[in-house]
């Protein structure tokens, strides 16, 4: 029976002297650390020490009794700082390491500083800081004699450790074989059982890397010895740490099945212990395990619990490793924006905490997951951040992302760079050029694609040029959502009615039968009800179409886009319309700016609509360059539609080969009734309706920005009593009497004229 056994500090002779009794429970710390029992570590140390957070009480005893305290208070307080995610747990270790190494220091106990040190080094690799921990380390193993083989033996596995999770195996599979046989020569199954671990990471990370089958079978054996000694010595999380890397050994081998068997055996010990960084961990592997095999949904539930176990205990590397995973879960969900925003994270996380693979993985992720709906120069520009942190790694699946990512980079910048038709879509802007080039990037895609947008900013003609850009040999066939029939939306979309409502044996095919091969355009895609939104989406997700009036079904060929006028997240979070297909939809979103933001496109579609209204009309007027600056001026709150109206209504009215100036247009932006045109700017002119449609407009404005509250809006009109504007909306202005925001009823008091007794 080991002393870590059968001595506590109730159980010590008060007549030991003190710096025997000193000794003797910190030798039982470290013994009780060995079996990872570090409760009753602390329990060990309990005449000096409260525990984590406390600071021990050393001023009384000598310096080199002291040093032995805070180094053993310290090894205690990363360990169990690291399990229950304490708050800068591994700093307040560090701060009482590093306290006891100038202890040591100031004795000349040169062994003693290096086992500190090599403590130390231990706590930075917990957080992720592996340049620091390799310095320390290395120092430590300048201090540590050679015959002193098992603190030796133990800085040159911590020296592995931060290797290989800096993805230098080469320089830890070094450092293990020189520390091999001083492990064999000791009689500690704890740590042997941590060599062969350790072991066993790196030859199976060397095994992919170099594929040597060699080195996978001594993976495996590795890992069978580490099981054998930590259940020998008694070591449970160590133990249920083997069982995790054997479980991630065989997720990265395909074997998902048995893979989540030692996963699930190693989160169950964890759970035991109370260990919720190792839990976190286990998870992490658990859902990039769901995400192999398609659960998304599960995926994205269990990489988030792990990322809030996480928040508050130092392990940045973690912790990054865990919002990676949970990006990928989320873009595959279609949830595009969480996505980016958790991937940026991981990246800011990781480079914070210098674990420079981790921070590379995440842009890589990025790339993979969400490139289709990247700008090119945020393709270029993440891909170039990426190899510039993986320029180190020796890991060949991540190399061989790498090289995959350049390829789609590079192909995106080719067809960024090709001319494509962009007949019919009149612009001028920059603005608008990049739209179009990242639009004709997703026609080449097969995914559903949502257009959002106000009324008027071409929507469908935006998706009757993807749909020509695609390339797909069928029609296009544009539906209205809020024309259709409710009670029969699924056999018009979805379905293929057969026989017709004049008794006929004809077939009729619902929309997507005649889009097959081809794209179907679902305008107003808001306007339907949840149930009918139901059937959209598993339209999209399975293609089935169904015959009605008969048991049967079939698998058509569409591709779905749709358009809103609507702010479809509004929608969404009010409950109008289904979370789910918005994220199915939102795979690929382009949204389009009314023609008032993007000025520089009005010149351009100006004379788009003159050339197609003097064709259509047969007449030549012409529009000097100033009169087409000057509707750059107009106000336009119909988009484009408006301004085809003024340009149409001037083609009727002027004379042909009459020339409209830039005076006819300034005093057309001056009107707002709508009633004028170029060619007679003065027609039909009230001067108190023009007044009257002004106030309305700024009344409406002011409404607006108050939200709808009319004594908000009646401060900034600058009426000094809001029943002035009362009066103005329900008299001069009755058609915004809805935008105003209904007035609550004053609660009436309870208590009528309550009169306190005199006395």
């Amino acid at each position: 029976m080991g002393l870590a056994n059968q001595v506590s500090p109730q159980q010590l002779d008060s007549a030991l002297p003190l710096a025997e009794r000193v000794r003797v429970s910190c030798l039982t710390a470290k013994q009780f650390e060995e079996t990872g029992n570090y409760e009753a570590g602390c329990v060990s140390l309990s005449e000096w020490w409260e525990g984590v957070g406390a600071r021990p009480r050393v001023n009384n005893l000598e310096t080199a009794c002291a040093a032995e305290i805070l180094l053993r208070a310290g090894v205690l307080t990363g360990y169990i700082g690291s399990s229950r995610q304490i708050t800068d747990a591994q700093e307040k270790a560090k701060d009482l390491i590093s306290e006891s190494i100038r202890l040591y220091e100031a004795v000349g106990a040169t062994e003693k500083v290096a086992e500190a040190q090599t403590e130390l080094g231990h706590c930075y690799w917990r957080a992720g800081a592996y340049d620091d921990a390799r310095v320390i380390l290395s120092q430590a193993l300048t201090q540590v004699s050679p015959a002193n083989v098992a603190q030796r033996a133990t800085t040159l596995l911590r020296s592995a450790m931060v290797e290989a999770c800096a993805t230098r195996y080469s320089d830890a599979l070094r450092f293990l074989t020189e520390a091999a046989p001083l492990f064999e020569a000791g009689d500690s199954d704890a740590q042997k059982g941590f060599f062969h671990m350790e072991l066993a990471i790196v030859l199976e990370a060397l095994s992919a890397g170099e594929h040597r089958d060699d080195y996978a079978q001594r993976a495996l054996l590795a890992y069978a010895e580490a099981s054998l000694h930590l259940e020998r010595a008694g070591h449970t999380p160590y133990q249920a740490g083997v069982e995790n890397n054997f479980g991630f050994f065989l997720f990265i081998r395909n074997s998902y099945d048995e893979a989540l068997d030692h996963l699930n055996f190693a989160r169950r010990l964890f759970v035991n212990l109370e260990d919720s960084v190792h839990i976190a961990q286990v998870d992490e592997t658990r859902a990039r395990v769901f995400l192999a095999q398609g659960s998304s949904t599960e995926a994205e539930r269990v990489a988030a619990a792990a990322v809030q176990r996480l928040q508050t205990g130092g392990q940045q590397a973690l912790l990054a490793g865990a919002l990676t995973t949970q990006g990928t879960a989320l873009a595959r969900l279609g949830r595009r924006s969480e996505a980016r925003s958790v991937l940026q994270r991981a990246f800011e996380v990781a480079e914070q905490a210098g674990a420079l693979e981790e921070a590379g993985t995440a842009e890589l992720t990025m790339l993979e997951e969400l490139g289709e709906h990247l700008t090119i120069a945020d393709l270029r520009a993440i891909y170039e951040l990426a190899d510039y942190l993986l320029a180190g790694t020796q890991h060949p699946s991540i190399l061989k992302r790498l090289r995959a990512c350049a390829r789609r980079v590079i192909a995106a910048e080719r067809t960024h760079n090709i001319e494509f038709d962009t007949s019919g879509f009149a612009y001028g802007s920059e603005q608008t050029a990049a739209l179009l080039r990242h639009a004709h990037f997703v026609s080449r895609s097969q995914g559903a694609v949502l257009l959002t947008g106000e009324t008027g900013t071409g929507k469908e003609l935006l998706a009757r040029l993807m749909h020509e850009w695609s390339g797909r040999a069928g029609r296009f066939v544009a539906v209205n959502c809020a024309t259709l029939c409710e009670s029969l939306i699924e056999s018009q979309l979805f379905g293929h009615v057969r026989g017709s409502f004049t008794g006929a044996s004809e077939d009729y095919p619902g929309a997507a039968r005649l889009a097959a091969g081809g794209t179907l355009f679902l305008d107003e895609i808001a306007e339907l009800s949840p149930t009918n939104q139901s059937k959209l989406l598993r339209f999209i997700e399975y293609g089935e179409i169904h015959t009605v009036g008969a048991d049967a079904t079939e698998r058509v060929d569409v591709r779905v886009m749709a358009a809103t006028n609507r702010v479809i997240e509004d929608e969404v979070a009010a409950g109008r319309f289904r979370r789910d297909l918005y994220y199915r939809l939102q795979n690929f979103q382009l949204e389009l700016p009314p023609l008032r933001a993007r000025v520089e496109d009005i010149p351009a579609v100006a004379e788009h609509f003159i050339r197609e209204a003097m064709t259509r009309q047969g007449k030549r007027v012409r529009f000097t360059a100033e009169a087409i600056e000057a509707m750059c001026r107009l106000p336009l709150p119909g988009n484009a539609r408006e301004l085809r109206s003024f340009i149409e209504r001037t083609m009727m009215a002027a004379g042909d080969g009459s020339t409209i100036e830039a005076e006819a247009v300034e005093t057309v932006a001056l009107r707002l009734t709508g009633k004028a045109d170029f060619a007679d700017p003065w027609a039909n002119f009230s001067l108190k309706e023009e007044v009257q449609r002004f106030e309305e407009h700024l009344i409406e404005k002011a409404l607006r920005d108050a939200q709808g509250k009319v004594s908000n809006a009646a401060r900034l009109l600058g009426f000094k009593h809001h029943e002035s504007l009362n009066w103005r909306l329900k008299n001069r202005n009755k058609s915004l009497l809805a935008a105003r925001t209904p007035a609550k009823p004053r609660k009436r008091s309870i208590i009528k004229n309550y009169q306190p007794k005199r006395g």
